[in-house]
């Protein structure tokens, strides 16, 4: 008798719509800031340790309450409240950089729906289901949790560890209409522009980000390369964007995007080795010289592959080819080229590129 109700579970089917009708109950995909951050999305926010991770999470939570652009380019299309936890920053910190970035975005802390989860111990995902009654209480539009390695006790390389974290928190984002930024470590030895590669941790991490942000530091100065990756649109070229703290008496913290096209260090340092050798170089030999990981440098050569910039010769052999006016191209999910400049902010089409309609939008996912 006992074993009836299983077995009729087992044969029951699976729901199911017709594809024409997900759209009756699937909203279009929107921006919550324009080509930056999708809304109601989940995604991460990676870099190394000192590359301003968290003062980027926290320009982006000021531009969203605010209502003003991020980095005066990314167009706050759906402004709100934020919920903010910041696990490794002091709060006299946070409170001077967030009142910083408000004063360069013409307002002032207090004046900004932010609000700051202040547990001084949140464990996830054990601490899910308070996470999720706080969301309720606040109904933010971003919620940043900064640093996630401050909020768990999993083994990172572990995906059934991590999965359990990062199921419940894409299930909070789906769930409440609630974007979520993960701020996150990439590994030690990841340089160059490795995009999801990089990132510390299960590749579980990589895949759960709708969109994610990669920042490294350019050169000595606080100026930042931004690489996206975009689930559901095109991914653009690189960024370039720098913190002005103005003078000493100012009290302003302002992201500025440069227009100055991107110049990656490391490619042009392999396109230099290469093109002064009259061999083919084994990939064992680069590696060597420049000091990186092995999946980074490869993933660098295949771009650069693309680019028409290097060729393979052989299986390990790598030389420079002559320059040609091909178009460069970025890391990104769908790994497709784009223009060499990146879009303007469209602030009167807050739906993602090539997501026109609602049904547009469900034939794509």
């Amino acid at each position: 008798m006992s074993r009836a109700p299983k077995a009729e579970a087992a044969t029951t089917p699976f729901a199911t719509v017709p594809a024409a009708e997900l759209a009756k109950a699937t909203p279009p995909a929107r921006w919550l800031l324009d080509g930056l951050f999708p809304a109601g999305g989940a995604g991460i926010l990676g870099g190394a340790p000192k590359s301003m991770k968290s003062f980027l999470a926290a320009e982006m939570a000021v531009a969203v309450a605010s209502g003003s652009a991020c980095a005066g380019h990314f167009a706050a299309l759906d402004p709100g409240p934020v919920l903010l936890l910041a696990a490794e920053d002091p709060p006299a910190i946070l409170l001077e950089r967030l009142a910083a970035l408000a004063a360069a975005h013409d307002t002032t802390l207090d004046r900004l729906p932010v609000h700051v989860i202040v547990e001084p111990r949140v464990r996830l995902p054990a601490g899910l289901p308070r996470l999720v009654a706080t969301v309720e209480r606040h109904r933010p539009r971003l919620l940043v949790l900064d640093p996630l390695i401050r909020l768990h006790d999993a083994d990172e390389n572990s995906s059934q560890e991590m999965s359990a974290i990062l199921d419940g928190l894409r299930a909070l984002a789906r769930g409440s209409s609630t974007a979520v930024l993960l701020v996150h470590h990439v590994r030690k030895a990841a340089a160059g522009h490795t995009g999801g590669n990089s990132l510390r941790g299960s590749s579980d991490l990589w895949a759960f980000g709708d969109s994610n942000l990669y920042v490294r530091r350019v050169g000595t100065d606080a100026v930042l390369e931004l690489r996206l990756e975009h689930r559901s649109a095109a991914c653009p070229p690189p960024f370039r964007i720098r913190l002005d703290l103005g003078d000493q008496t100012a009290s302003q913290a302002r992201f500025v995007l440069e227009s100055a096209p991107t110049v990656d260090p490391i490619a042009e340092r392999v396109v230099a080795l290469l093109a002064r050798r009259q061999h083919p170089m084994p990939t064992s030999e680069l590696r060597q010289s420049l000091g990186i990981r092995k999946q980074a440098l490869l993933e660098l050569l295949r771009l650069l592959e693309r680019e028409d910039r290097v060729q393979r010769v052989g299986r390990e052999g790598w030389t420079a080819l002559p320059p040609t006016p091909a178009v460069p191209s970025s890391i990104c999910g769908n790994r497709n080229r784009r223009p060499a400049q990146p879009p303007a902010a469209s602030p009167g089409q807050p739906v993602l590129p090539g997501l026109t309609s609602a049904s547009a939008e469900s034939s794509r996912r």
